[in-house]
């Protein structure tokens, strides 16, 4: 059976791959989408390029698409608005759970339970949108060891860890793949 919205659902898929799997700056082969999603070429080249307008996909000219790269200023922005959004988050929570620890597992623990406290849903959905797009960076570089510094704040110690390690995880996302790209398949 055909489906009614190709292009929709090349959209859908793209969008959730970008959101949830892909690292950035990977390469995104076309006619592999279009296999695994069981669709023609024409709709997946349509779909990479609303999501080229959106930004959340580059055309390299020759090269093909790839997945948006993160270089060190977007990554230590991302970072300073996710500190932003949940130090306002822990202001507006009634019910926040303390803080104890500064492990990345322990600090990730807690914005997880302030999440589920903030009464602001507008700053919750704000802060899951910038969270999202520094998941695949998470999990591309793996938690960061605490400093054996003993440092009061641990929030500011857990991004201070992370700001530093963003100068290694864009040089990490440009090795996934370098100007003489090899052929990567990527199932959506």
């Amino acid at each position: 059976m055909r489906q009614r919205d190709p292009f929709g659902s090349a959209v859908t898929s793209l969008r959730a791959a970008l959101e949830y799997g892909l690292a950035p700056g990977q390469h995104l082969s076309v006619a592999d989408i279009a296999a695994s999603l069981k669709l023609s070429t024409s709709p997946v080249r349509e779909a990479l390029s609303r999501l080229c307008g959106e930004g959340l996909v580059e055309d390299r000219r020759g090269l093909g698409y790839f997945s948006r790269a993160a270089p060190v200023e977007d990554i230590v922005g991302l970072l300073d608005l996710e500190a932003a959004h949940v130090r306002l988050a822990a202001t507006c929570s009634t019910a926040a759970p303390a803080l104890s620890g500064g492990s990345d597992a322990v600090v990730e623990a807690w914005i997880a339970g302030l999440l589920e406290h903030c009464e602001n849903q507008p700053l919750v959905e704000s802060l899951l949108r910038v969270r999202s797009r520094l998941a695949p960076l998470r999990r591309l570089n793996g938690p960061i060891s605490p400093s054996d510094d003993p440092e009061p704040d641990y929030l500011e110690a857990y991004y201070a860890r992370w700001r530093a390690a963003a100068a290694g995880l864009a040089a990490r996302v440009r090795r996934l793949d370098p100007d003489g790209s090899e052929y990567t398949r990527n199932i959506v």
